[in-house]
């Protein structure tokens, strides 16, 4: 039931804990949650409650963003009917990337933390 979901995969392997508390200060800066791809949940970065996908949640979120996921058919079923979907990856060429609105790509963990902070500017001055 979220308006936006900020969904982590295989990409924050190198380091996971690091992975998953970018993406929660991100999802925590557009009041949405985190979300994650069956290889991050088949690892136990995450628990299944997390899990997007044909075997997780189906979600309709405004606002998408894959972290690290490259968009396995089983993935992309569980959130292709995002309104709008925004991910980062270093693979150019990925599935994830054909169905994006909008493709970044580059180290989620260089992108996240600029895109977290951009968010958090903006913010705050929204409310000056």
């Amino acid at each position: 039931g979220a308006d936006v979901v900020v969904s982590v995969g295989r990409g924050i392997s190198s380091d996971p804990e690091k992975g998953i508390a970018l993406a929660e200060e991100l999802a925590g800066a557009l009041g949405g949650v985190v979300g994650a791809s069956r290889a991050v949940t088949d690892e136990g970065w995450l628990s299944a409650d997390h899990q997007v996908g044909q075997t997780g949640k189906t979600v309709h979120p405004d606002l998408y963003i894959a972290c690290g996921i490259s968009g396995a058919i089983q993935h992309l079923a569980g959130m292709e009917s995002s309104e709008f979907i925004i991910a980062i990856n270093k693979d150019e060429a990925c599935p994830m990337m054909k169905i994006a609105d909008l493709g970044i790509v580059g180290d989620l963990k260089v992108i996240i933390p600029k895109l977290t902070e951009a968010i958090k500017a903006y913010r705050k001055s929204q409310t000056v």
